[in-house]
Order: structure tokens, then sequence, then C-alpha cells
């Protein structure tokens, strides 16, 4: 199903009322990038606090309170299936660095804002987020980054080549090879 800007500006602040900070850290980064209106897929959130381990009763609480089916990542961590008010179903993923799954403190710290309707939506940068999706080279995450690379080379979308070099220096120096080789196989470096 698809939902609006307008449904993820509630569902963040929805959130954030119970007290959650995170920032959008999925494929919802790109579609805000191309002016997007409407988004499909989940919206993955990496969790600043509380953290979706630790506090697993803070999640159940705020899915029992709206109503919202409560599941789980293949990573363990929460997932919600949330109804907004206009009846739009979305998914939403929460994440922290846990096992293979990880975000330099760089790239959340830089996240970019943008208010809409008095709701601030906190996201990491395109260039972060195209860094992640090589560091984890799933065949769909391979596939993503050519839609991406797509996207740059027919101008609907601009990557910065400096961010990406630098969010590729936030990664484990053991990594950063293997990263720099899957974006320039994609097309994008």
């Amino acid at each position: 199903m698809t939902y609006s800007l307008k449904d993820l500006a509630w569902l963040l602040k929805k959130l954030e009322d119970y007290g959650l900070k995170g920032v959008i850290v999925g494929s919802t980064v790109i579609g805000l990038a191309l002016g997007l209106k409407r988004f499909e897929g989940d919206v993955d959130i990496f969790v600043i606090e509380p953290s979706p381990l630790v506090y697993e009763d803070f999640y159940r609480e705020i899915a029992e309170k709206e109503g919202w089916e409560l599941g789980y990542t293949g990573l363990g961590t929460p997932r919600f299936v949330a109804v907004t008010p206009s009846g739009a179903e979305v998914t939403v993923e929460f994440y922290e660095n846990i096992f293979d799954y990880y975000v330099p403190q760089g790239i959340i710290e830089r996240s970019s804002e943008k208010v809409l309707g008095g709701v601030t939506l906190r996201f990491i940068r395109p260039e972060d987020y195209v860094v992640l999706k090589a560091r984890a080279a799933r065949e769909g995450d391979v596939e993503d980054l050519r839609t991406i690379a797509g996207q740059v080379r027919a101008g609907r979308l601009r990557l910065d080549r400096r961010l990406i070099k630098e969010a590729l220096g936030m990664m484990p120096e053991e990594e950063q090879g293997f990263i720099r080789n899957k974006l320039r196989e994609v097309g994008i470096l």
C-alpha cells in the first residue's frame, strides 16, 4: 500500500509524541530527495532513543495503545504496521547498531531536516544512504543502487561525490574498498 507525505509526517509526529527519537535511514530518504508526495514500502528508522532492543516494552505499549500490529524485523527489533488517519497502512521498522547492521554516528549527526506541517522529519542524506546500501550489498540493494544511479544519470537526483567519499571514510577501514568498488560497479562513483 502507498502512503502520502502527510501520512509520513503524521506517523513521525505520533512517534515523537511518545518520546521516540530517530532518523529515517531507508529508501524513504531517496523519495524525499526526489520530492515524491507518495511512497511505497516501509519506513526504516534508526533509533536514537529508546533502544528498540533494551526497551521493547516501550514499543509494545505504543502498538497496543494505537491498535497497531506489532512484529519483528529480521534482526529481532520491533516493527509496526501503523494505520494513519487517511487509512493508509505504513510498516515502520526500528533499528540500532546490532550485528552487521551499522550506521556510523557521523552519518546520524549530519542528517538533514525538513519541516512539514509543523513536524520535523529527520533523515540521512542520500549520499549516506547509497554508502549504507553498498555496504549491505544484498541482491536487492544492488538493484536499488542501479535504480538510483539511473535517477542520477537522468538528472532527477543529485548526489555529491564529496559527501559520498566522506561517508565512505566513516565506515570501518577494512570495508571501504568493498563499498567503493560496489559503488563503482553500479555507476554511482
